[in-house]
């Protein structure tokens, strides 16, 4: 890994914006995240005097490829650096036989998941080909030092003779079937982690022997824990079967979640990546950063 992108990186405005851990920083952009499964990883950088001044993180990730980051010292900005990276990239997707193009994620662990807003930086990939559009996502948070669920919210589901637990070895198969039947992008993720016994990450809704949900735990190494005050945990891939949606089981288990996670003395909660605005809010969270979506396809 060459440490000094994150420096060029770490001088910039969009640092004060966006600040990373360099240890985090360096693992999503060489592909060395452990969310990073089953997938390619490739860093192009651009070279001036010996020294790098721009560079671009590409991943493939079934038959998918990702802008993840691109980044271009303010120096050697508006002199076709960026459209060089970016060609390149495009290059190795080509090469790949790959020809579908996003921006941010979709292909293993990402920094953004879509083109931040505040950046204002969609001209510059519109100008390269991208379609830019604007679909609602957006990250999410709250602080949950004062915060408590509504009884009501687990009132629905206990009628229903749904429960919620963390998962075990016992159930581990039945999670992993579940996911690959039911939220397939998931399944290399889920299966990583109940291979390696990671239960405490994993927590599950069921009525009787029947799985019909899923989601995950995670307390610190969050892409934005110098913005949380390193206090920070979220929980990610919450999915219900289709058969057991519109019965409060998906609010119900993300309150179960944030209790367990206010339990270790977190501040923060996170939500990464989500288009559930109103689902999220019936819990008090608020929208935290947008993006706009991007996409390209390649001939």
């Amino acid at each position: 890994m060459d440490t000094s992108l994150f420096e060029i990186y770490k001088q910039s405005h969009e640092y004060t914006l966006w600040p990373l851990k360099e240890d985090k920083f360096l693992s999503i952009l060489y592909g060395t995240d452990s969310s990073d499964i089953n997938n390619q990883t490739k860093v192009f950088t651009h070279i001036e005097s010996n020294n790098p001044v721009g560079f671009v993180s590409a991943k493939i990730k079934d038959s998918k490829g990702v802008i993840v980051f691109l980044f271009v010292s303010p120096e050697s900005r508006l002199k076709g650096v960026g459209t060089s990276l970016l060609k390149q990239s495009l290059e190795w997707f080509k090469q790949n036989d790959v020809h579908e193009i996003a921006l941010g994620a979709k292909a293993g662990s990402y920094i953004f998941p879509g083109l931040p807003k505040n950046l204002g930086i969609e001209g510059f990939f519109k100008k390269n080909g991208f379609e830019i559009s604007d679909d609602g996502l957006v990250d999410m948070y709250q602080d949950i030092t004062n915060w408590d669920v509504p009884q009501s919210v687990f009132d629905s589901v206990e009628s229903e003779n749904v429960k919620i637990n963390f998962s075990n070895e016992k159930v581990a198969k039945d999670i992993v079937e579940f996911t690959k039947n039911n939220f397939p992008n998931w399944y290399d993720n889920y299966k990583f982690d109940m291979e390696r016994k990671k239960y405490e990450k994993v927590f599950y809704a069921s009525i009787g022997d029947e799985i019909v949900g899923i989601s995950k735990l995670w307390v610190g190494d969050c892409v934005w824990d110098l913005l949380f005050e390193n206090n920070v945990g979220g929980g990610g891939a919450l999915g219900v079967s289709e058969k057991h949606r519109g019965k409060g089981i998906g609010l119900a288990m993300k309150a179960w979640g944030t209790i367990k996670i206010k339990e270790k003395g977190i501040k923060y909660v996170w939500i990464g990546w989500t288009y559930a605005v109103d689902f999220y809010k019936k819990l008090g969270f608020k929208v935290w950063r947008e993006y706009y979506k991007g996409k390209l396809m390649l001939k």
